[in-house]
C-alpha cells in the first residue's frame, strides 16, 4: 500500500520539473521576442525587395511593349495617331507625361500633359524656320480644343535631346532608357525607340515617352496591417525618382536619402542596419540594370512595425505566464492536501494491512489445495494406469490387450491434462494457448517416433477458460491429436496439424484440429476401434456443443462447445488488465 505513495510524490515532482522547465522556457520566449522581431524585420525586408524587384519589372516591361505597339501605329495620320492612339495611352497610363515623335531633320510632333489639358506641340526642322506650334485640348473624353495655336516662347530641336542621341548610339534597336530632369528639377526617365524606314527615301523616326515613376501605383507601399516599408528607386545620382524630393518635410524622403548615402559609401551587398534617430532600421539597397540605364532600388523598413506580427506570440506567452501561475498555485494547494491526507492513508492502510494478509493466506491455502486436488487427481490416475499395465502383462496379444492398452492411453492422458493445468500459474483463468501447447508437445513424445516429423501450430486468438471447461477440452484435444499422430501419417514424408479456438457467438466457441494427412476412408469413423471419437463426441454434448469432421486433403475436426465464465474470475482478470495498463 505504499507504492502510490511514492509514486505520489514521483508524480509531484515531475510536475514540478515541468512547470520549471516550462518556466524557464517562458522566459526564454519573452527574452527572444526583440530577436525575432529583428528577424521578421529581415524576412519582410527581403520579401519587399523581391515584391519591389517583380513590379519594377512588370512596369518597364509594359511601358516598353507600349511603346513598340506605339511605333507598329505610325503610319497613321497625325489626327488619328493624336485622338485615337496618344489621348487613350496618356489617359490609362498615369505615370507618361508626354509623347515625343522626331525624325531625322528635326521635326517633332508631342503631346504632353499639364495640370488639365494636354498641350500638343509641332515642330518643323528644328525650328529653323520658326518657333513650335503649340495646341491646348481638353483632358475630359471628348478632348475639345481648348486654346491655340499659338507660337512657342523659344526655338527647340529635338535632336539635341539626350534621347534622341541614345536611340540613335543604341545597336539592339530595343527601347532604352535615359534620365531627364522635369519643370522643377526631379529626375525623370525617358523612353526612346528607333523606328527605322522601310525604304531609304523614308527618313528614320524616334518615338519617346516622358515617364514619372513616382505617378505608378505599382509602388505603393503603405499596407493595412500598420507595416510601411520605404521604397526607394534612385539613379546613379542618388536623386529619388519615385518622389517626394523634399526631406525636410517628409520623413520617407529623409530616409530614403539617408540609406542611399551609407549604401554610397560602402556599397553594402544584403542587409544593413541605418540609425534614424533613436530607432535602429534595417535596409537593402541592389542595383537594377535598364537597357541604357542603371538605377539603385532598395527598401528600409522599421522593426518596430512587425509589432502587430509578433502580437499573438506575445499574447500567448502572457496567457501561458498566467497558467503556469495558476498550475503553480494549484500544485501548492494539491501538494498540502496530500500531505493532509497521507496520515489518514496510513491510518486505514494500517487497518487494511491485516485484513489483506488473512486474504492473501486464505488465497495460497485455496490454490495450494487446487494443486493437490489436481496432483492427488494425476498420482492416482497414474496409479489406475499402472494396475491396468500389469493387469495387460497378463493377457495375450489379441484385441483384449489392446483394448487395455487403449484404456490405459486414455488414463495416461487425463493425468497429462491434470499434470499440465497444475502447472499453470492461473487455474481461474487458463491460457489455451500456453495449455494446448504444452499438451501437443507432450502428446509429440507419447507417440514418438510416429510424431517426430509432424509439425504443429497452436492458435487460440488469446482466449481464455475456466479450469472444468479446460480439462474436458485438453481430454478432447488428446483424443483428436493422438489419432491424428496415429492414423493420419502412415509414411515418413510426415505432415502438419494445426490448432485453433475462435469465439463464435457470444458463449459459443470452436475448436478446429485439422491435419494435412492422408484423411480418413468412408465410414472411418464408424465401427470397432473408434472409442476416441465417441468419447470426443459425448464431450462436446457436455460442454453444449457438438462435433464434427471434415474430409478434404486431410481431416478437419470441429468441436463446437459454450464456456460459462466464472464472474469473479472475469472481474479478477479485468482488474488484473486494468492495473498493467
Amino acid at each position: 500500500m505504499s507504492a502510490p505513495k511514492y509514486n505520489d510524490k514521483g508524480l509531484f515532482a515531475i510536475i514540478g520539473g515541468v512547470l520549471v522547465v516550462a518556466i524557464g522556457a517562458l522566459v526564454w520566449g519573452v527574452l527572444n521576442l526583440t530577436q525575432r522581431r529583428h528577424d521578421l524585420a529581415e524576412l519582410a525586408l527581403q520579401s519587399v525587395q523581391q515584391l519591389v524587384q517583380v513590379r519594377l519589372d512588370g512596369f518597364f516591361h509594359e511601358l516598353a511593349e507600349d511603346i513598340r505597339e506605339e511605333g507598329a501605329a505610325l503610319d497613321q495620320p497625325d489626327s488619328l495617331l493624336l485622338h485615337e492612339r496618344w489621348f487613350p495611352l496618356l489617359d490609362t497610363h498615369w505615370p507618361i507625361l508626354s509623347i515625343h515623335l522626331a525624325d531625322e531633320f528635326g521635326s517633332e510632333f508631342s503631346v504632353m500633359r499639364q495640370d488639365s489639358v494636354y498641350q500638343v506641340t509641332r515642330t518643323v526642322n528644328g525650328s529653323k524656320d520658326g518657333p513650335p506650334i503649340r495646341m491646348a485640348f481638353s483632358v475630359d473624353p471628348g478632348h475639345a480644343t481648348v486654346t491655340g495655336p499659338w507660337l512657342g516662347a523659344e526655338d527647340y530641336d529635338p535632336r539635341e535631346q539626350l534621347w534622341f542621341n541614345k536611340a540613335l548610339e543604341d545597336t539592339r534597336n530595343e527601347p532604352i532608357w535615359t534620365l531627364g530632369t522635369g519643370s522643377s528639377g526631379e529626375p525623370l526617365l525617358h523612353l526612346s525607340y528607333l523606328i527605322r524606314g522601310t525604304a531609304p527615301e523614308i527618313p528614320y523616326r524616334i518615338l519617346a515617352f516622358n515617364v514619372d515613376i513616382s505617378r505608378s501605383a505599382w509602388f505603393d507601399s503603405r499596407r493595412t496591417d500598420g507595416f510601411q516599408p520605404v521604397v526607394i528607386l534612385a539613379d546613379d545620382q542618388s536623386r529619388s525618382l519615385l518622389g517626394p524630393h523634399d526631406t525636410s518635410t517628409d520623413a520617407r524622403a529623409a530616409l530614403a536619402e539617408a540609406a542611399l548615402a551609407q549604401w554610397s559609401q560602402k556599397k553594402t551587398i544584403g542587409q544593413f542596419s541605418l540609425e534614424a534617430g533613436r530607432k535602429e532600421l534595417l535596409a537593402m539597397i541592389g542595383t537594377y540594370p535598364l537597357h541604357g540605364q542603371q538605377l539603385n532600388m532598395g527598401v528600409v523598413v522599421d522593426p518596430a512595425d512587425m509589432e502587430s506580427w509578433i502580437a499573438p506570440e506575445r499574447n500567448a506567452l502572457i496567457v501561458a505566464a498566467i497558467l503556469l501561475l495558476a498550475l503553480t498555485i494549484l500544485l501548492i494547494v494539491a501538494w498540502l492536501r496530500k500531505r493532509s491526507s497521507d496520515e489518514r492513508i496510513r491510518k486505514q492502510a494500517k487497518r487494511n494491512r491485516s485484513q489483506e494478509l488473512k486474504l492473501a493466506k486464505a488465497l495460497g491455502e485455496r490454490e495450494v489445495l487446487n494443486r493437490e486436488v489436481h496432483h492427488r487427481v494425476k498420482n492416482n490416475l497414474q496409479v489406475v494406469s499402472s494396475l491396468l499395465n500389469l493387469q495387460a502383462t497378463r493377457l495375450d496379444d489379441g484385441p483384449v490387450k489392446n483394448e487395455f492398452l487403449r484404456g490405459k492411453r486414455r488414463i495416461d492422458t487425463i493425468a497429462l491434462v491434470h499434470h499440465k493445468l497444475y502447472g499453470l500459474a492461473d487455474l481461474r483463468n487458463v491460457d489455451l494457448s500456453t495449455f494446448f501447447g504444452d499438451l501437443v508437445k507432450a502428446l509429440a513424445e507419447l507417440h514418438a517416433p510416429n510424431s517426430r516429423a509432424v509439425s504443429h501450430e497452436v492458435d487460440t486468438n488469446g482466449i481464455k477458460a475456466d479450469q472444468d471447461t479446460a480439462i474436458e477440452l485438453g481430454i478432447i484435444l488428446c483424443e483428436l491429436v493422438g489419432n491424428t499422430y496415429q492414423h493420419a501419417f502412415p509414411y515418413v514424408t510426415g505432415g502438419h496439424v494445426e490448432i485453433k479456438v475462435r469465439a463464435v457467438e457470444g458463449d459459443l466457441h470452436r475448436l478446429i484440429v485439422k491435419d494435412n494427412g492422408k484423411g480418413l476412408p468412408e465410414h472411418g469413423h464408424q465401427g470397432a476401434g473408434k472409442l476416441g471419437l465417441e468419447i470426443v463426441e459425448a464431450l462436446s454434448e457436455q460442454l453444449d456443443g457438438s462435433f464434427h469432421m471434415l474430409t478434404n486433403a486431410g481431416v478437419q475436426f470441429e468441436v463446437l462447445f459454450r464456456m460459462q465464465r466464472d464472474p469473479a474470475a472475469v472481474l479478477t482478470e479485468q482488474a488484473s488488465d486494468t492495473l498493467e495498463r
